[in-house]
């Protein structure tokens, strides 16, 4: 557990030299216990609050999600040994989705009943990126183990599908609607892109092959939505 925390904030304190991190200035007292888990990043932006209502990142959260970045580019394993641009990805990804699910939840406060998601919608949408999820990294009990390997119970992986789903749903109902591609983008995607169904008739994995192209789309609008925000938020590594 120390081993692996250390080298996360090591990572972090990196990442903060190299890229879009500042890293805190104020200074960490040596600890005689055991951490069991700590906020290793604070972030805000106008659009959720700005500086008085900052948004952490807690340590295990953002370390099982770079586990799951090196579970979907490695077949074996449950992500040990993520590397620094895993971490980077995973944070980006944390601090969109994060931002993401506010915007969503402050769009559903302010529209009227009958314009708001019933909760079996995004239980659908959650239960879809769940299922895809197990898809990409071999089986739900990779992600349980992952999960386990960061002291995450299964309260706290449903959690992050919550938030990916309003995040989802954001970026459908406000940014450009994803969720529900036309045959025609389904047949186009399936003839162009690079990805895991190639040489396997359409018919045959057309479940499949919609639910990696929609996350595939959903990432990269996260991605771009990221990118835009990036000069407004302040992202602080906290040593």
């Amino acid at each position: 557990m120390k081993r692996r925390a250390a080298g996360l904030t090591a990572v972090l304190v990196v990442l903060a030299a190299a890229a879009f991190v500042a890293p805190s200035r104020a200074s960490a007292e040596a600890q005689p216990h055991v951490v069991v888990d700590r906020p290793v990043v604070r972030f805000f932006a106008p659009e959720i609050g700005g500086a008085d209502q900052p948004r952490f990142v807690d340590e295990r959260v953002l370390a099982f999600e770079a586990r799951l970045q090196a579970i979907e580019e490695r077949p074996d394993g449950i992500g040990d040994g993520y590397e620094d641009r895993q971490i980077r990805s995973a944070l980006e990804r944390h601090v969109s989705e994060e931002m993401l699910s506010l915007l969503a939840g402050k769009l559903i406060a302010g529209s009227p009943p009958w314009q708001r998601p019933a909760k079996s919608e995004l239980d659908r949408i959650g239960d879809w990126l769940g299922a895809t999820l197990y898809e990409r990294v071999g089986g739900a009990g990779r992600v349980q183990a992952a999960a386990a390997a960061e002291g995450l119970d299964p309260s706290e992986v449903d959690a992050l599908l919550r938030r990916q789903a309003l995040a989802a749903w954001y970026i459908h109902r406000a940014v450009t609607p994803l969720l529900e591609p036309s045959e025609e983008q389904l047949h186009e995607g399936f003839r162009t892109s690079t990805h895991p169904y190639r040489g396997q008739p359409f018919d045959a994995v057309r479940e499949p092959f919609r639910r990696w192209f929609v996350l595939e789309r959903l990432r990269a609008a996260e991605g771009a939505f990221f990118q835009s925000a990036r000069t407004r938020m302040r992202i602080i590594v906290l040593r």
